[in-house]
């Protein structure tokens, strides 16, 4: 029997596959829990958390035993410092799977109001395309990365400067073993078979450390893209809510067109119409096909129709309060990581714009330093980017409601708007545990210390 698949837990499905397959700590969203399959799954978890953090404290010792100057100390901790990133997230993630459930379950049980099931389709469409979009690029970046550090490795010379034995005060180069990083092993790597095993191994380590950094990365945008969406939503519908308000203190001479909100006359997406289900839960509400038998009030509505109309306005309210409890999920989830990340980004990128003043040419040196910067620097404006978009959302949506012609409307209309008003005076914000928060400002401030950093560095060389 196939796992049961709801909400953003169907959404993110492929990129749940992903992270189960890059052998992440994760104990649900299976199909099989017999006793084999889970002592399988928590072997193969194990066995990539031995590899990975071999590997990694492997390249420390190299770093620390091996760094005669300056130069390549400092290349040694942006590179431990680089994959540091994903040791932290393997670490947090798989201590920390509880938060992650909370907020994947978070939508199991949430269905769109029969009025605007027209509008959620459409925008949860939408939100399904850019998360799909946002994994194939992801995904694109990560197997690049692989692939381009490994080509690199057989350019240039393969060597390694160390202090002359026989000479005061002056250095000599050694062959080193071509490889992708520069790392310790308690055998003999420089060739053969301990040769092969550590160039496998590296290639290995490089694209599941990638894969496991860049997969919780990509969840946590998808996170936003998905409540991104759901706001737009609400702000689609608060006009269709004013009028539908109004209907409560007027009489209304033809309810049923009333009641097709404006969200059912958009373009169907993705070749999709969502019109019929619109209508048939409109019929099964009682606007349409009305008989004698239903009672109308003094404003032309049925009961039916009336507690419609108040049912909306209480699926909004608590549709943007379920928004509100899944953006304080994901900052809950999320904050330390984020706050950990900026830390390490901030001492990656000093030490490069510091290697930066010493580029002097066309080489593996010069590649391997941008392609860090360029590197670090998207990881960067991946989650401020959406971070920014989830504020710009928030912030829009009390907009939205006092442009809307409430004072036209009923009572009910007006006292809606001031509650939305109320709820929505604060934006939407993920923070770094309190720290600060992820938007384009803080993408902005990182980059512009960076420059400052390195034109200061310039002009003292």
């Amino acid at each position: 029997m196939g796992y049961k698949k709801d909400g953003l837990i169907k959404d993110l499905w492929p990129n749940i596959r992903l992270i189960q397959l890059s052998g992440l700590f994760i104990s649900e969203y299976y199909d099989d829990y017999s006793g084999l399959a889970v002592l399988l799954r928590k072997i193969y978890s194990w066995i990539t958390t031995i590899i990975i953090y071999s590997q990694f404290i492997f390249i420390v010792i190299f770093m620390v035993t091996k760094s005669n100057d300056s130069d390549q100390l400092a290349a040694g901790v942006v590179t431990t410092l680089f994959f540091t990133h994903s040791m932290i997230k393997f670490m947090y993630f798989s201590t920390g799977t509880k938060s992650f459930y909370r907020t994947l379950s978070c939508w199991n049980n949430t269905s769109p109001h029969p009025l605007f099931t027209e509008s959620h389709s459409r925008f949860h469409a939408k939100s399904l395309s850019r998360m799909r979009q946002l994994l194939i690029i992801v995904s694109i970046v990560t197997i690049f990365t692989t692939i381009s550090w490994t080509t690199i490795t057989f350019f240039g010379e393969s060597v390694w400067k160390v202090p002359d034995p026989e000479t005061f005060n002056q250095t000599m180069y050694i062959p080193v073993p071509r490889l992708m990083l520069h790392s310790w092993y308690p055998w003999d790597s420089s060739h053969g078979l301990g040769y092969i095993v550590a160039f496998a191994l590296q290639f290995y380590w490089i694209f599941i450390t990638l894969s496991h950094s860049n997969l919780l990365e990509l969840l946590f945008s998808s996170f936003l893209v998905h409540a991104c969406e759901q706001l737009q939503h609400l702000k689609e519908i608060l006009n269709p809510l004013i009028e539908l308000s109004a209907t409560l203190d007027s009489a209304v001479h033809n309810p049923a067109e009333i009641f097709r909100a404006n969200s059912a006359k958009n373009q169907p997406i993705n070749g999709v119409d969502y019109n019929g289900s619109y209508v048939n839960e409109i019929t099964e509400y009682g606007t349409k096909g009305e008989t004698e038998l239903n009672r109308k009030g003094p404003n032309n509505l049925t009961s039916n129709q009336e507690v419609l109309v108040r049912s909306a306005i209480k699926y909004w309210v608590e549709r943007h309060k379920h928004v509100v409890k899944y953006v304080s999920l994901i900052t809950e989830c999320y904050g330390s990581a984020l706050l950990f990340h900026m830390l390490v980004s901030t001492v990656i990128l000093t030490i490069l714009a510091y290697q930066a003043t010493k580029i002097n040419g066309v080489n593996v040196f010069a590649f391997s330093t941008i392609g860090y910067l360029m590197y670090s620097f998207a990881q960067i404006f991946m989650f401020c980017i959406h971070g920014n978009e989830l504020i710009e959302e928030s912030s829009s949506v009390m907009e939205a409601a006092y442009g809307c012609q409430w004072y036209d409307g009923s009572e009910e209309a007006k006292t809606f708007v001031q509650i939305v008003c109320q709820q929505c005076q604060k934006p939407l914000i993920v923070s770094g545990a309190k720290f600060f928060n992820v938007s384009l400002d803080l993408f902005a401030s990182v980059l512009g210390a960076v420059v400052t950093y390195f034109m200061v560095l310039v002009q003292l060389k």
